[in-house]
């Protein structure tokens, strides 16, 4: 199982990490560290976009930027990322980096091209949790009639689910 992390998913980790002995954690950032530590428990691989790895890189002489970059590869788009985030935000009107993210869900890699997409992409951005939601039907058969049409892999290619770090540690409890 695969789940993408979004910038705003990481900077939580990042900053409970750093503040977790100084101060109490907020919400976000308590969550945000409980889905890591309950992927790692299950086997879940965790991903990070490429513009996220890119920006954490920045940071290496960080020692918790580097615990983060060991711990979760980069996700790259692959061939038919950007049409299906154009289509991502005819539809939806979503941003063109939500929309991106999205699509990176779907039509993303890591660095060996041996998996596409991810079934899960954790957000802690509400707008776009129901931006998505209140949309599915409709990228739902978009997606189908565009997937239709391709060649393998990427016929096969599927939307991840978009959730929230709570969300999606209720969902692995059950």
């Amino acid at each position: 199982m695969r789940c993408l992390l979004d910038k705003n998913v990481v900077r939580y980790i990042l900053t409970g990490l750093y503040y977790g002995r100084l101060r109490s954690l907020t919400p976000l950032e308590t969550s945000a560290l409980s889905l890591w530590r309950a992927a790692e428990e299950r086997g879940v691989t965790l991903f990070v976009s490429r513009y996220t790895f890119n920006v954490l890189q920045c940071l290496q002489p960080y020692p918790l930027a580097q615990i983060v970059l060991n711990a979760m590869p980069a996700l790259s788009p692959t061939r038919y990322h950007a049409r299906w985030a154009r289509r991502i935000r005819e539809s939806t009107g979503l941003s063109r980096e939500d929309a991106a993210m999205i699509a990176l869900g779907s039509f993303g890699s890591n660095e060996a091209g041996d998996i596409l997409g991810v079934h899960w992409l954790a957000t802690s951005d509400q707008p776009l949790l129901n931006g998505y939601r209140a949309t599915l039907p409709t990228l739902k058969r978009r997606f189908r009639a565009m997937t239709a049409q391709l060649s393998a892999p990427f016929c096969n290619a599927a939307l991840p689910h978009l959730i929230s770090p709570d969300d999606l540690l209720m969902s692995w409890q059950m």
